[in-house]
């Protein structure tokens, strides 16, 4: 989601991000995603460098849970958003 984030910020020609969570930032600042979900996102980063970094244990269960009921709905809504930024 933060490649498809700057991607985005680059096709619209808008100020480039010196951080991934700044990124999910300006395209909320320029109406293509709420705050909630740019929040949301800017979290799910953090879970993300928290797996891939292996800076403790992770619960199998508990992570699956979070994907199927938290990052994908929010995947999701992060795609619809940017397809109706892009009309």
């Amino acid at each position: 989601m933060v490649d498809l984030a700057f991607l985005v910020i680059k096709e619209k020609k808008l100020k480039s991000p010196e951080t991934d969570d700044e990124a999910f930032a300006i395209l909320n600042k320029e109406n293509i995603i709420t705050l909630g979900l740019s929040n949301k996102l800017k979290e799910a980063k953090g879970m993300r460098n928290i797996i891939a970094h292996e800076y403790g244990r992770v619960e199998d269960l508990l992570l699956f849970k979070a994907l199927s009921n938290q990052i994908m709905p929010d995947s999701e809504e992060f795609i619809k958003s940017i397809r109706l930024s892009l009309k």
